[in-house]
């Protein structure tokens, strides 16, 4: 065997042994974690049933019923103000939970992260556990670290019970949303190649109304989790 030959041999071995050393980056192995979770605060003021409390309590949306001391709440629409925290004492394994009934224009409800941005890229997903009534469809709402406002075509339709869903951020397509509004964008163009690297806001809306009390539309949601890889904001972006 002639110097080249070998020397061929010696490379390719010496190549061949390192592909097989090397371990192979599997995606799966690298889930991301759970980002934040978000309930809501019984609005008696109270964890559990009080002699004194209201069987029955519906109040406005307000920061300091979120639970999660590093989120920050946010809404948006004309309807905005008409969300509600609601708990009842009966059923007894009822939650407490974002109520959409009595809004009179379109809204969106946003959590945001005091500390960091949320790369929601790859294999990050979100759960969570909501009960839909009439029409209404429940979607998926982000805020760009640039700040684009973004609704997903993954929707939450009508169930007669609360129903735990997740669903991975990678399958959902994004339109631009008008944030007064709360709706579509006009130019009704799909958003293609969406760098969700850096996402600085994760909420919902049903781009809808309510109708009221009864079996009208609404929505309700439950809690709500976000997976995904945390990424440090600034100490000036975490003080805006």
């Amino acid at each position: 065997m002639n110097r080249i030959a070998l020397f061929v041999l010696l490379v390719a071995g010496g190549i061949y042994g390192f592909a097989q050393q090397a371990p192979r980056y599997v995606p799966e192995d690298h889930r991301p974690p759970l980002f934040f979770r978000e309930g809501w605060k019984n609005p008696n003021g109270t964890g559990a049933t009080c002699a004194d409390c209201d069987p029955k309590v519906q109040v406005n949306i307000r920061p300091d019923l979120v639970e999660n001391p590093n989120l920050e709440l946010r809404t948006y629409g004309p309807g905005k103000n008409e969300v509600q925290v609601v708990h009842h004492d009966s059923p007894k394994d009822d939650p407490s939970f974002i109520w959409t009934g009595m809004t009179t224009g379109n809204w969106a409800v946003a959590l945001k992260d005091k500390n960091n941005y949320v790369d929601l890229s790859g294999l990050a997903k979100i759960r969570w556990r909501v009960k839909v009534s009439g029409f209404h469809l429940l979607r998926p709402v982000l805020k760009l670290a640039d700040g684009t406002y973004l609704v997903g075509d993954h929707v939450e339709a009508y169930s007669g019970d609360w129903r735990e869903n997740e669903f991975s951020v990678a399958d959902v397509r994004w339109r631009g949303l008008e944030v007064d509004r709360v709706d579509e964008a006009r130019d009704g163009k799909w958003k293609d190649n969406v760098d969700l690297s850096k996402v600085d806001e994760v909420g919902f809306t049903d781009l809808s109304a309510g109708t009221g009390h009864g079996a009208g539309g609404s929505s309700r949601v439950d809690w709500i989790e976000v997976y995904g890889n945390p990424v440090k904001r600034s100490v000036q972006q975490s003080r805006q």
